[in-house]
């Protein structure tokens, strides 16, 4: 059996090689061009007046993100140390997968009800506004789900 031991660091090394230094370094940089460039499509499609200005904050929202999100993507994670060995089979990812089986058969028993109640009833409403409604049950119907699964296998 090969076993191959690897050098575990707090940011972890890059998928393509280098150190935790490279892989920050290029986190960065292409979380500055991707922020740079949403920035700038922002700007010229809602705010061609103040175009710099509007740019710039874009930007310094963006970049944040997304650099963490480039960190996370090339992240080799048997580098990175501390992190849990094989995640999806952990007590947390089996509480998750448990509540977003209950939430997905509420939203189709609540969206078919709701769809056969509302049909008959003629009830106007906006599409966006019963979209968000949607996401919000499902949202607080997962968070409470979560809760109470944890707590009764916990």
């Amino acid at each position: 059996m090969n076993t191959k031991t690897v050098a575990q660091s707090k940011w972890g090394r890059s998928r393509f090689g280098g150190g935790s230094a490279a892989l920050i370094i290029t986190s960065l940089l292409v979380g500055l061009v991707l922020s740079a460039g949403g920035g700038l499509l922002f700007a010229r499609l809602n705010f061609p007046e103040n175009f710099v200005m509007a740019a710039l904050v874009m930007m310094a929202g963006l970049l944040p993100v997304l650099s963490v999100a480039c960190w996370a993507l090339l992240l080799d994670r048997d580098t990175l140390r501390g992190a849990t060995k094989n995640p999806e089979i952990s007590v947390e990812s089996q509480w998750y997968d448990k509540a977003a089986i209950g939430v997905f058969q509420d939203l189709l028993l609540v969206c078919g009800l709701g769809g056969a109640v509302f049909s008959f009833l003629q009830f106007q409403a906006s599409i966006g506004l019963v979209l968000a409604g949607v996401v919000m049950v499902a949202m607080v119907d997962f968070a409470v789900r979560y809760w109470l699964i944890k707590r009764a296998e916990g």
